[in-house]
């Protein structure tokens, strides 16, 4: 079958898969027939293109024109597409157009690495050549020690007929009058070399023609020759040589002090790509339009938007390429109350739906409560804009250093006259920069070179009122010349920096509050999400109704996940910690009973340090929250939250022994007959939360299928998922045991069918009912209750659908087998109701059974 023959797909479900050399096209291939029962109507593709040899995620792209042939090649793929065409479905495809491998498998890479400058390769990647050669901060120790140890050599790389210096699994091409030089003064050795090298100096200017006769003259050689050309290799001056070439190789800690790139966050070998221009943005979509084009692909996922130098005329340039209809999502980071500007596209990937769903099961006073208690053990200070600050301010001054390096350079054109006139500093201008960036309230604003609305005006400004009321006199004044600037530039500089401040305030926002204040304040980490706001923890009704309703007035059918690949946690383990703050004290109650377990088993642990009182906090939450769990899989996570928290470790310093203190403590708590007795109160907590954590876990899973948006499962939660931030969440999928249920197989755990068919059945509806995917939205009455009851009714063309849920379940040693429920609306006899649920014809009252409160009901 020819899938451009058919129609494309209806948007209704998603299912993220993760494509790596372990689970390839052919495995997805075979999984078609269970998808398309499932229900699913398109694949959810993570990047399928060349990307580093062994990548276990894709976006780590070598070759955006290729798709990479450890997933299958083109023909895996599309046998891959005419499968799900059979079958109905689609394809949604991650793309990359933010950055690429700065790496030895990426040929426009190399291109710009032997040519430099003047290559057509250096195009595509943002770097400031006027600062000097390309900075490649990629050695284990200073230059000089890495000669002195010998782990640089020179080789000659017949493959590609170039001459390179080799560091480890690392290879550096060398410019073509340098290996010019290398053969000259082997020419009287060897006839016909001196015309070689003729050839390579000819390739300053990377003609094609001179550039395939320079390649085969080196690959041609023989094995005489060979022997010859690496002898004179061998007494080459290798230090005189690198002081020669486009780049510059230097210890890898340099990368926080000096970097002439721009990069993706704080990973130097991911390097940013020019995607405004107009050549770089056809290349990097070449293969993705043509796969839209074929009908191999039917919609877009757009990663790391706000890395871009223009978000808005991005999206425009890719509307224009895909035409209208193809959905295109962004994945893009709202903070509460921010909305998506309005741009040529169909929304995010939903971390904003995702957070509003948890916020709802969030208990206030539970999680003030909990709250509280950490303050009063002074465990916690400060509020969380001020910790916040903090921990962007970190980052700043550590991982993002040479990037604030080179925003400070921008700010300081043009302030000659002020700091003469002694009305600011030199030192003032760094931190009203720093200041700028850690009091940003949002990732960015979206100023072009010479324009601006007023949305981003109100971003300086939030950005002006918090300097002007936290930092001292001197920054302030510094800090309001530099907002005058973003509002109203002078100068060229003036513009730069902020197109440059744009594309690093998301980065600091990311790596201040995803990828550390989130480890640092575990109050109640169900609430640490991607996208979450610890100043906003908790959704009330009125809220995430206007919300709903709103979303539905503008059709959204952008997704909204429970999980994705990059979420801190998955969507059971969230439910249990949110169930937690329905009964603050009880978790208080186990908190004193297990200290002093925790204090024995640290101060037997054999080592110096100890973890602190916090991190045993985030310790047991997490312990609690995905038990059972192996202690393998506890010190994978322990070692990325201790270090990205960077309060007594980091990935840049790291402390192995505070680090092993805490993995020990865990592993004794998990595995050592003496932890017997505190595994005993774990899992009496367990069986007292769990029956509230289970009825969390399936209400949001009816809120994913049933609000306005297009519901997307990540692989493997079709049933309870308890995993932590990665790699735990990309672990293998047990695709047998979710077939089985699907096949109604065995005999599976009654939690893990009991969501499976739940899933399946809101799939099922969402197919036959319009009103899921189309219907307006009207909020339900349900009056007062200690379940706190969330509902609403969604009309479309004669389809009806209501849902009700609980938000709030009590913890009870025994719960009575139903419940009442009074609602505004009557129930007549049309309607088709899931599940248990008993309504009498004609009332307002509904009774529902304790072990599956929710309605979930339609009409035609």
């Amino acid at each position: 079958m020819n899938p451009s023959a058919a129609a494309p797909p209806e948007l209704l479900a998603t299912y993220r898969l993760q494509f790596h050399r372990g689970f390839t096209f052919a495995d997805a291939e075979a999984l078609v027939p269970y998808f398309a029962r499932l229900g699913i109507s398109h694949l959810y593709a993570s990047p399928i293109t060349m990307a580093v040899p062994g990548s276990t995620h894709g976006y780590d792209v070598a070759d955006p024109t290729r798709i990479n042939p450890e997933l299958g090649g083109e023909d895996g793929f599309e046998r891959l597409a005419a499968a799900l065409a059979t079958q109905g479905m689609g394809v949604l495809l991650d793309i990359v157009p933010n950055h690429m491998a700065a790496s030895s498998h990426n040929p426009f890479w190399m291109g710009m690495l032997e040519f430099g400058p003047s290559s057509p390769d250096a195009r595509l990647f943002d770097v400031n050549w006027t600062s000097g050669p390309l900075l490649l901060p990629v050695l284990g120790e200073p230059l000089q020690a890495t000669l002195a140890a010998g782990a640089l050599s020179l080789r000659a790389d017949y493959d590609t007929g170039r001459i390179v210096v080799a560091y480890a699994d690392r290879v550096f091409p060398l410019r073509p009058e340098s290996v010019a030089g290398l053969l000259d003064a082997a020419a009287g050795m060897r006839p016909g070399w001196a015309e070689m090298a003729s050839d390579f100096r000819a390739l300053s200017a990377a003609s094609s023609t001179s550039l395939h006769r320079a390649r085969e003259a080196l690959r041609s050689l023989d094995t005489t020759e060979r022997a010859a050309l690496e002898a004179v290799l061998a007494e080459a001056d290798l230090a005189a040589l690198l002081e020669a070439q486009h780049w510059r190789l230097a210890w890898w800690r340099t990368a926080a002090h000096d970097l002439n790139y721009r990069r993706f966050f704080n990973i130097t070998d991911l390097a940013g790509v020019r995607v405004e221009d107009p050549e770089v943005f056809e290349l990097v979509h070449r293969l993705p339009l043509d796969l839209l084009r074929r009908g191999l692909i039917h919609g877009l996922r757009i990663d790391h938007i706000d890395g871009l130098l223009d978000p808005g005329a991005y999206c425009e340039r890719l509307r224009q390429a895909v035409g209208e209809g193809i959905p295109i999502f962004l994945e893009k980071i709202l903070e509460p109350g921010e909305t998506l500007r309005p741009w040529s596209v169909d929304g995010t990937t939903g971390y904003e739906r995702l957070n509003d769903i948890n916020g709802l099961f969030i208990d206030a006073q539970g999680y003030a409560a909990l709250e509280d208690d950490l303050r009063a053990r002074h465990l916690l200070i400060g509020t969380p804009a001020s910790r916040l600050a903090d921990a962007k301010r970190t980052v700043l001054e550590t991982s993002l250093a040479a990037e604030v390096d080179v925003l400070v350079g921008l700010a300081r054109e043009g302030l000659d006259a002020d700091i003469h006139a002694g009305d600011i500093t030199e030192a003032a201008i760094r931190q009203a920069v720093l200041a700028l960036l850690t009091h940003c309230p949002v990732y960015r604003s979206y100023a072009t070179f010479d324009a601006h609305d007023d949305e981003d005006e109100a971003v300086w400004d939030a950005i002006r009122t918090r300097i002007e009321a936290v930092e001292d006199p001197l920054t302030a004044a510094a800090g309001r010349l530099l907002v005058d600037r973003l509002k109203q530039p002078q100068r060229e500089s003036d513009r730069l920096f902020r197109l440059r401040f744009q594309q690093l305030s998301g980065p600091t926002l990311a790596k201040g509050f995803e990828d550390t204040e989130l480890y640092r304040t575990p109050v109640l980490l169900a609430v640490n999400e991607v996208g979450g706001s610890l100043d906003h923890p908790a959704r009330n009704f009125e809220e995430l109704h206007e919300i709903s309703r709103q979303r539905a007035i503008d059709e959204a059918r952008d997704l909204t996940p429970l999980a994705t690949h990059d979420t801190k946690r998955g969507p059971g383990t969230r439910a249990r910690l949110a169930a937690l703050s329905f009964a603050p004290e009880r978790w208080l109650d186990f908190l004193e009973a297990a200290r002093p377990a925790c204090e024995h088993l640290s101060a037997g642990n054999g080592h110096d340090a100890a973890p602190d009182a916090l991190d045993r906090h985030l310790i047991l939450q997490t312990l609690l929250s995905a038990w059972p769990i192996t202690a393998e899989r506890m010190a994978t996570y322990l070692t990325k939250a201790l270090r990205e928290a960077k309060r007594h470790t980091s990935w840049e310093r790291p402390n192995e022994a505070y680090e092993r203190a805490g993995i020990d403590l865990a592993s004794r708590l998990i595995e050592t007959s003496e932890a017997a007795p505190f595994r005993a109160d774990l899992e009496r907590l367990l069986a007292a939360l769990n029956p509230a954590a289970r009825i969390v876990g399936l209400a949001q899973l009816v809120l994913q299928h049933t609000l306005p948006g297009t519901p997307d499962i990540y692989q493997g939660t079709e049933l309870p998922d308890f995993s932590l931030v990665d790699p735990d969440n990309r672990r293998p999928v047990d695709w047998p045991s979710r077939s089985a249920c699907l096949d109604g197989i065995g005999t599976p755990d009654p939690a893990d069918a009991e969501h499976f068919a739940l899933l399946r059945l809101l799939l099922a509806q969402r197919r036959r009912n319009r009103a899921f995917a189309h219907g307006d939205y009207r909020p339900l009455e349900t009056g007062s209750s200690p379940w706190r009851w969330f509902g609403f009714e969604r009309r479309h063309q004669g389809h009806v659908l209501r849902v009700i849920v609980p938000t709030r379940i009590p913890w009870r040693d025994a719960l009575p087998a139903t419940i009442a429920l009074e609602t505004a609306e009557m129930w007549d006899g049309d309607w088709n109701i899931a599940g248990p649920c008993s309504v009498e014809k004609g009332s307002q009252r509904l009774e529902l059974p304790t072990s599956w409160p929710f309605i979930v009901a339609e009409k035609a």
